[in-house]
């Protein structure tokens, strides 16, 4: 075949049914007052700290809806403030978000440690202790805190990953964004394919892995969803490598050719794997795919509320292993939202639970060095009793060949 079925959805551009966008793209009504609330409560019922300071992107951008211009956020009993530089403070006082907006200094010349900023306000309101997460600090950042709070007489406490499990289930919102990001990515796809094989033989991975992106954003797409590594395009041998970057090699006919791709949106993801073939099938394929498919669907399911992620790892893991193949090294599917790579983490000796409205992508995979790998992946969310695959693209060994 020439090219993939059309998707029927098309994934239209979401509706929001809100008076003011944040950040260039609106929320639902009231959505990160409701995520300040849901974390405050949360911190509340430990009662460990009387606040959680954040510096981490994502986190920022979960909780507030800013993506650029806030350095530093503190949540406080039933308050909180954002620090912000000089030359973003307007956007972030436009965007009236709720909490208060502070600025590090008065001039732009003015370059003050914002960790030494953070504790002097904490400081100010008499607050003792306060929350962070090391993890998500750099080594700089977690050193000066660390001094400055020390000088002041505040205590640091470790709250690791306090907003993973926030972050982990979405809401309608967070669906809708990235039902629409996985509508561009395989729509782009579908695009790059249709002209056939011979549109795309003798062509570069780097080559391929530009026009994907160009037609991601031609399709509306902020980004594409790898910003931090890339798209992964991969031909022939180097399809064995799980974490390959996209090489001068010309793709050939009758080798495998993987793309691991995803747009972004408004700040979210998607991420979406498929192994295809050009005219023909090579030999270790026509054996290794139907197994890694076969994996795929396994996991998928297994995936439902209260599911351990270990099992769902090891359904797809136990598949290929029985088959006589390798076991892949790393956990079958991860968590997908504002980060590429965040909670649940589906690993083989988790004993985490899945949750209703949870997102996870499920991509196993058969890697053999020096001829070739498969890998299929999709992003399902865990429903009722059962899972949802948010994509549409066929995963059918007959549909991943290109004529």
């Amino acid at each position: 075949m020439s090219s993939l079925p059309a998707n029927p959805r098309s994934s239209p551009v979401p509706q929001y049914p809100v008076a003011a966008p944040v950040d260039g793209h609106p929320p639902a009504p009231n959505l990160h007052q409701r995520r300040l609330r849901a974390l405050a409560s949360a911190r509340s019922r430990r009662g460990e700290v009387d606040a959680l300071i954040f510096s981490d992107p994502h986190d920022i951008h979960y909780l507030t809806g800013m993506r650029h211009g806030i350095s530093w956020l503190v949540l406080l009993e039933g308050a909180c403030f954002a620090v912000s530089r000089h030359m973003l403070v307007d956007e972030v006082r436009a965007a009236a978000i709720d909490c208060e907006i502070l600025l590090a200094s008065a001039r732009s010349t003015d370059r003050p440690e914002l960790e030494q900023f953070v504790i002097a306000e904490v400081t100010r309101r008499g607050l003792a202790c306060a929350g962070i997460d090391p993890a998500k600090l750099t080594a700089q950042s977690y050193l000066q805190l660390t001094a400055h709070a020390l000088a002041a007489g505040i205590a640091l406490a470790a709250f690791p990953d306090c907003l993973a499990s926030l972050r982990a289930v979405k809401d309608p919102t967070e669906l809708a964004l990235t039902r629409h990001c996985v509508g561009i990515a395989e729509q782009a796809f579908r695009d790059l394919l249709t002209p056939g094989a011979a549109a795309l033989l003798g062509r570069s991975e780097r080559d391929l892995s530009d026009e994907l992106e160009a037609r991601m954003w031609a399709l509306g797409a902020d980004r594409q969803g790898f910003p931090e590594t890339g798209i992964i395009v991969a031909s022939g041998p180097n399809s064995a490598n799980p974490h390959h970057s996209p090489s001068p090699r010309r793709v050939m006919a009758g080798e495998a050719l993987l793309f691991d791709w995803g747009a972004e949106f408004a700040g979210y993801r998607s991420d979406s794997t498929r192994t295809i073939f050009l005219g023909s099938v090579p030999e270790f394929a026509r054996h290794a795919y139907p197994i890694v498919e076969q994996a795929l669907l396994r996991s998928a399911a297994a995936l439902r509320p209260g599911a351990a992620m270990g099992d769902i790892d090891r359904a797809s893991r136990n598949t290929i292993t029985a088959a006589g193949y390798p076991e892949f090294h790393y956990g079958v599917g991860h968590g997908v939202g504002l980060a590429i790579h965040e909670a649940p983490w589906l690993r083989a000796h988790s004993s985490d639970l899945c949750a209703t409205d949870m997102l996870t992508t499920i991509e196993p995979g058969i890697y053999l060095p020096g001829i070739g790998g498969i890998r299929i992946e999709n992003i399902y969310r865990v429903t009722g009793d059962g899972c949802e695959c948010l994509g549409e693209l066929p995963t059918a060994l007959e549909t991943m060949i290109i004529a």
